[in-house]
């Protein structure tokens, strides 16, 4: 099965590659308490390299930041300037992505050994051949689905788009997903590979599921950031953005992506320095995977009911708007059904989420994908979930984790698309 080869290859590099160490780095976490403190984060998030693991957004909300072992006290003596204390929040990130190593390794050892070693591990996290190979499995192995590729990437790879489909040639309506915008976010992926899995294996035998693909054509990118999820396992586990060349930047690699769709593009919460983490590219769409994304949108502009964009982490469901703090025309249809969505993903194993619009609930943020499908394709229900946790792991989340974080956040979909097929 190319699936298995895939998987033993790439546990050889998983092991062999040189990557960058992260040994002694903390992340500390400041809580702004006034209009002075909180500008001087927006300052340090757009105009240095300051890797943010949770973005400033208002007063009393704490702030999460990586911080390297030499840039320590130059760190803390620009918080003090403003009267910003910190905590210590994750006392090495090295020692998170080492363990998470070891457990994906250990995780690969026990499955291969078992009777189901052929089989995909939904349990663990995989390298984007990976996953490439297994959509193509499931496409060869199960009519519903179809796979296509929607883009390619600056470094050839290959934007792979999985539609589960019960029929209708193209005249249903639809949901569309897009997943690990952000390469650090894995997560997302591994959630991803395994919702694609239950629409396309369950179909027939869950009376929900059946409906909704009924209901709807579902199609969803797993990996809408292949070059920087291949990065993050090769070199930096911690690379946030695409790999794209910045002309004039020899030394700065990367867009990111979420910040280069056409809605309040240049807006607030991105960044002109092709350095920086939030940097949106020189203009909308000059990347091929937000290209790519609207693409999808535009042939199907009027079937697509839903827009999903996942994320992690920060335990959040999110409506637009993100370049501004008024809310929409829809924002009360938006409410009522991320309300249904919460409390179905609630019930499951009683994990917390707030929600609300995504200026509000999490940060200022232009040119995103949520922004863009409401805004230019009228989709009402336009979503940015950001999954577990809340920081104690944050994009190390434990491979033991990825079920419980798939599962819940597909109930609170499905409560979604059970409800949309209502209205």
């Amino acid at each position: 099965m190319k699936t298995a080869i895939v998987m033993c290859v790439c546990l050889a590099t998983l092991a062999a590659a040189q990557r960058i160490d992260y040994t002694g780095h903390k992340v500390i976490r400041v809580v702004p308490q006034n209009e002075n403190q909180l500008q001087h984060l927006f300052n340090m998030q757009s105009m240095t390299q300051t890797d943010f693991w949770s973005s400033p957004s208002m007063l009393n909300r704490a702030v999460d930041m990586r911080v390297s072992p030499t840039d320590y006290s130059s760190m803390i003596e620009s918080l003090a300037s403003v009267g910003l204390s910190h905590t210590i929040h994750v006392n090495d990130v090295g020692k998170l992505i080492q363990d998470e190593q070891k457990n994906i390794i250990q995780r690969r050892a026990i499955h291969s050994s078992t009777a189901s070693g052929r089989a995909f591990d939904f349990a663990n996290y995989h390298t984007y051949d990976e996953i490439v190979a297994y959509l193509s499995d499931l496409s060869a192995s199960n009519q519903l689905v179809s796979t296509s590729t929607i883009g390619v990437t600056g470094q050839g790879r290959n934007i792979v788009m999985a539609t589960v489909s019960s029929g209708g040639n193209g005249t249903k309506a639809m949901v569309y997903m897009d997943c690990l915008m952000h390469a650090r976010e894995w997560a997302a992926t591994a959630s991803c590979v395994w919702m694609i899995n239950q629409l396309a294996t369950n179909y027939g035998v869950d009376a929900d599921i059946t409906k909704m693909v009924d209901a709807f054509d579902w199609a969803i990118t797993p990996i809408s950031n292949p070059d920087g999820y291949a990065y993050s396992w090769a070199t930096d586990r911690l690379w946030r953005k695409n790999r794209s060349q910045q002309p004039g930047s020899p030394t700065c690699y990367g867009t990111d992506p979420n910040r280069n769709f056409d809605a309040g593009f240049g807006g607030p919460g991105t960044s002109p320095l092709p350095c920086a983490d939030t940097y949106r590219g020189p203009y909308a769409f000059s990347e091929p995977e937000s290209a790519a994304m609207r693409d999808v949108l535009v042939a199907n502009s009027g079937r697509v009911k839903s827009s999903i964009s996942i994320h992690t982490y920060s335990q959040l469901w999110m409506s637009p708007y993100g370049y501004q703090s008024t809310l929409p025309a829809d924002y009360d249809e938006m409410y009522r059904v991320m309300t249904i969505g919460v409390n179905a993903l609630q019930a499951t194993y009683g994990t917390v989420f707030d929600y609300g619009n995504i200026a509000d609930t999490i940060y200022l943020a232009a040119g995103s994908t949520a922004d863009y499908a409401y805004d230019v394709h009228g989709v009402i229900y336009a979503f940015a979930l950001e999954l577990r946790d809340t920081g104690i792991y944050g994009f190390q989340l434990p491979p033991a984790q990825i079920l419980p974080t798939a599962t819940e956040t597909f109930n609170g979909i499905k409560a979604v698309a059970l409800e949309i097929v209502k209205a």
